[in-house]
């Protein structure tokens, strides 16, 4: 399972908002990031929080497309991800060879699958319903694992329309999105149930909510996913997650 270390560049973001807003302290977190064992880092500059406001796209481009060319320059060897749902700023951010564009939205905008088919590029898909400002309205499903399902099977062919191969897509079950506390337990405790799509599932549980922001809560979740054989697990606390997934893994 591959580690994608989270640099949030953005004010507000749950957990770390602030913290990463100038280069050199950007800079700096992307070196901790691969110091302590990612293999990615996952850009964002517009925090996609229950509640958080729209940011114009000018302002997400600030944020991040000067410090993936910095990172590129410095960094060459790590895999380098966009957050984002907005075309142009996923445009930028592939002419600096990003490989991996990390949209929340679903392909809320199909022309982001487009841009990756185009870039020959990953994409990953996250489950998600309404905005910031409204999804944790829409947390009613007839049935959870097969809503969800039978909506990545709809992305899938979405993606497919506009050339994306399949070899080129992630799923990302989309923890804190649109779910209760309960929801995102289950799951967790049911991600082979998506094994099925023959995707590969990145899984982004870290210090969210339904965690209470905790680290405990968070490994829990690590390790779920790691019964499970996620293929990547997003996270805040990179060294802390690898000590504990080599662990349990020497627990076997």
């Amino acid at each position: 399972m591959q580690l994608m270390g989270i640099l949030n560049t953005t004010p507000d973001s749950f957990y770390d908002g602030g913290k990463y807003t100038t280069l050199d302290n950007a800079i700096k977190r992307a070196e901790d990031i691969l110091k302590e064992g990612a293999s990615i880092i996952d850009i964002g500059g517009a925090s996609s929080r229950p509640g958080a406001s729209e940011v114009p796209q000018e302002e997400e481009f600030k944020r991040t497309i000067p410090i993936i060319r910095e990172l590129k320059k410095r960094f060459p060897e790590a895999i380098y991800s966009i957050d984002t749902t907005n075309f142009d700023t996923a445009l930028a951010a592939a002419d600096e060879g990003v490989q991996i564009i990390n949209d929340v939205s679903a392909l809320a905008d199909p022309k982001l699958a487009g841009l990756a088919a185009a870039y020959n590029i990953k994409l990953v898909i996250m489950h998600a319903r309404g905005t910031p400002q409204t999804m944790q309205e829409n947390c009613q499903y007839d049935n959870l694992l097969t809503d969800i399902f039978d909506f990545f099977r709809e992305k899938i062919e979405v993606a497919k329309a506009h050339n994306l191969p399949k070899t080129n897509i992630i799923l990302d079950i989309g923890l804190g999105f649109a779910k209760t506390r309960e929801q995102n337990w289950q799951l967790l405790e049911n991600l082979d149930f998506f094994k099925a799509l023959d995707l590969p599932l990145l899984v982004g549980a870290s210090r969210k909510s339904f965690t209470d922001y905790s680290l405990e809560l968070s490994l829990k979740a690590a390790r779920l996913s790691a019964q499970a054989k996620a293929d990547f697990l997003r996270v805040h606390d990179v060294k802390e997650t690898l000590e504990f997934l080599r662990a349990i893994e020497n627990e076997k």
